[in-house]
């Protein structure tokens, strides 16, 4: 058992906090901004499951990242909207890594975005979207939360977004909705020294952004930040360490903006 510290220091890389010996898993981590957490952690020493629906690609990028860090990998197909998969998740990290410390629920749709109102958003796409960035936070956590209540430790992070804030269909309704989720599963798992925080990045420069946003769409929410300039995948990952790191022990139920600024002109 490797419990949380109130007193560990960070090493000398940076302000970099070292992940050794921890087990993270990362969901939504075949591609884009979770692959990026999934080599983060990696790099930081900690043991990763890229988990995500995509069996093939997470296989692919569980392989790529080994390649480059220091951590172990395993990759596993899942669908967080699957109780059953997501149980087997849980069952298969336990299995093979022996715990887990944190769950980082990053698998989410973006769909449509504010192309589809929501006079108009069909059920079926909403049962999907909430499904998957509601139900699928929950779900995983009801997987990893006996093994963390054993080990009276853990640390669950949810991936909302700016767009709870704003006009954005039934996508903003959903990030909207995981920060109640994850307020109310923070009051649940204190008492068994579970941290459950989110985190809600801005405008993001990466490729998911670019397919979805149009030039100036994304020109318009720059200009609209303090910082003047787009966030990365580093940048959001900063909060995420942080929050899976010791320091943030009595850090819980909170949202955590991180967005250059932007949320103070909403």
């Amino acid at each position: 058992m490797l419990p949380w510290r109130c007193d560990a220091t960070e090493p000398e890389r940076g302000g970099v906090v070292d992940f050794d010996g921890r087990v993270v898993i990362v969901t939504g981590a075949a591609r884009g901004l979770g692959r990026e957490y999934a080599s983060f952690f990696a790099t930081e020493g900690a043991s990763v499951v890229v988990a995500d629906i995509a069996a093939d690609a997470a296989t692919a990028t569980a392989a790529d990242i080994a390649l480059t860090t220091k951590g172990r990998l395993i990759a596993v197909g899942v669908d967080v909207a699957d109780p059953t998969s997501t149980v087997a998740l849980a069952e298969r990290t336990v299995a093979e890594l022996g715990r887990v410390d944190v769950l980082v629920n990053n698998a989410g749709i973006w769909g449509d975005l504010e192309r589809m109102s929501l006079i108009d958003t069909p059920d079926a796409y909403w049962d999907t979207v909430m499904g998957v960035n509601v139900k699928g936070a929950l779900l995983c956590t009801q997987a990893v939360a006996p093994t963390m209540r054993r080990q009276r430790s853990g640390r669950i992070i949810n991936i909302s977004s700016m767009g709870a804030y704003m006009p954005s269909g039934v996508y903003g309704v959903s990030k909207l909705a995981l920060n109640q989720l994850t307020y109310a599963l923070a009051s649940e798992l204190g008492p068994d020294g579970i941290t459950v925080n989110a985190v809600a990045p801005g405008a993001i420069d990466n490729e998911a952004t670019q397919r979805q946003v149009p030039p100036a769409g994304m020109e318009k929410m720059i200009a609209g930040t303090f910082m003047k300039r787009a966030g990365t995948a580093s940048d959001v990952f900063g909060m995420i360490r942080y929050l899976a790191s010791d320091a943030a022990a009595w850090v819980t139920g909170q949202t955590f903006l991180v967005n250059g600024g932007f949320n103070t002109r909403l």
